[in-house]
Order: structure tokens, then sequence, then C-alpha cells
């Protein structure tokens, strides 16, 4: 067994009592599904308790139902997953080397065997036929090169996420493009940059991926259709880079309790807002059996 799977199944919940660390935050942390990487709202609990003694267990992954939870609220698990995450990033990214490295080599060398076989046939035929041939199996190392590309790390799928689960009953309130300004029943704070809002996001890119992925929104309204808190999900522009002070207690407390290390430098942040009046876009996103709403902030033409 590797050494990621042993960490990974050391930091699930289901660890015997005395397995279980005791060095929790004095705040409310997340419990990170080890599935999908979704991330499930922790309590306040007094820090002088034994993590043991702490009764509350989520129950199924809101996303993908799993039960493979990790506790964020004690440190040294914390820790230890990141840890797993860094070596399962490592290993990753070995065999997308290696694996490019020997999808190039196998396609060059399909190309120059392709072309030796070719020639006894191709003397006869014009050359513009043997450029075509020659074209055809560079195309083809091409190809081969282009899917051993798809084996090194993604960028895409986060470790972390929160993003809003659309409710049945709002994706079908919403089944064709919708267009108007939108409106807040109560005003929020974006997480770290203190700005006054309606609805935010906040992304923490690493060298290798997206690490975390979060968004909230109060409950909106677009043209007069109503959209409950945590409803839809956001495509918020623009995109702001912070560089919050590792020191700042709000930034540290904001990274510990999403499993992040607020001192990890290679680390990118990036926070956007949407404030009322702001013309905005509602679309289904999705299969018919699965439909999502997105709210989109619209072009800047219809703001006129």
């Amino acid at each position: 067994m590797s050494r990621s799977r042993v960490s990974r199944r050391d930091i699930r919940l289901n660890l015997p009592r005395q397995e279980r660390f005791s060095d929790v935050f004095p705040y409310p942390c997340y419990f990170l599904c080890d599935a999908c990487g979704w991330l499930e709202e922790g309590r306040a609990r007094d820090p002088m308790r034994r993590a043991a003694d702490d009764g509350h267990h989520p129950g199924p992954c809101p996303s993908c139902h799993a039960t493979a939870w990790v506790d964020l609220r004690q440190q040294t698990i914390a820790l230890t997953y990141r840890e797993a995450e860094a070596f399962d990033r490592t290993q990753v990214a070995t065999r997308a080397r290696r694996y490019f490295l020997i999808g190039g080599g196998l396609a060059s060398t399909l190309a120059v065997v392709g072309l030796i076989a070719s020639i006894p046939v191709l003397t006869d035929l014009p050359w513009m036929v043997m450029g075509i041939w020659l074209v055809a199996w560079l195309g083809l190392g091409r190809c081969m090169e282009a899917v051993a590309r798809r084996a090194q790390p993604g960028r895409a799928r986060p470790r972390r996420w929160r993003r809003p689960l659309s409710p049945p009953a709002v994706a079908e309130t919403v089944r064709d493009d919708l267009q108007g300004v939108v409106e807040g029943e109560t005003e929020l704070e974006t997480p770290l940059g203190r700005d006054r809002c309606v609805a935010w996001s906040v992304q923490v890119w690493s060298e290798d991926g997206l690490m975390l992925d979060e968004q909230h929104h109060a409950a909106l309204s677009v043209d007069g259709v109503r959209l409950p808190a945590d409803s839809v999900a956001l495509d918020l522009v623009p995109r702001r880079r912070l560089h919050p002070a590792a020191n700042d207690e709000g930034f540290v407390r904001f990274m510990a309790r999403r499993g992040l290390s607020p001192h990890d430098a290679s680390l990118q942040i990036y926070e956007s807002h949407l404030v009322a009046g702001v013309p905005v876009t509602l679309h289904r996103h999705g299969d018919s059996d699965h439909p999502a709403v997105v709210l989109s902030q619209a072009p800047r033409a219809l703001a006129s």
C-alpha cells in the first residue's frame, strides 16, 4: 500500500478512539469529503474536550453521498492530509512525465517506421501522395502525444470545494436564459477582502492545480425570480488576486478552517464579489437529469 493511501486511511473519521488526535483548533472548521473534496460545515466546540468525545459526524456528502470525512479541526490531521496531497501530486507528476516520454518516443518511432515501410510502395506514386502519407503518420504521432499529455496533472478539479447545489425547484424555475439586475435581501462581506456584497467567490491555486473553490451568496432576486441563499452557482468577474499577510488573524483562520496552510507562499489567492444593481444572466447548466443554475455577470453592454 502506498504512503498516500495509508495517510488517507488513517485520517478518516472511522479511526479507533485511541488513534484520534486532540490538538483541535479553538474555532469550528470544515469536514472534508475524502471522496470528492466537498467541504461540510463544522460547529463550535470546547477545545479542552477530547475530539473523540465530540459526537458530531456529518451524514452522507451532499455532493457524492460518501461518508469518508476528514475532520479539519484537528491540526495534526489537517497537516497529515496536506502532506498526503503533496505526495499524491508528486506521484502524478512523475507518472505524467513517464507517460509523456513513452508516448512521445512511441509516436516518433511509429512515424519513422511508417515512412520507411511506405517507401517501396510510394516510389511509383506522385510526391504529393507521399507527402500526404507522411503527414498522416506524423498526425498519428501527434495524437499519441496529446493522449500522453492528458496524463499530466489537471488544473480544473479542486481539492476542496463548496459551491451552491441548485435545488430542483430553482432549476425548474429557470428553464431559459434570464437577464436582469440582481438584488440581494441581505448584505454579505467577502471573507478576505472585507468588501460589502451579495455574493462572493474565493479560489486558491497551487503550482499543481486548484486547491480551493468556494462560493456563497445571499438570497437574491433577478427580474422577479427569487433565488434562495446558496441555490445557484456563481460565475463572477473580475477576479482579484490577494496578497494577505501570513500573520493576519482572519486569513489564518480562513485557511486553517479549510485545511490549508497560511504560510505557503506558493499559493495564489483570488477573490471575486457581486454587488446589488449589477446586470446578470441566469442560465441552466448540466444535463436534464441533474440541472444546475449558473448566475453570470452580464456583459457591460447590458448595463446601459
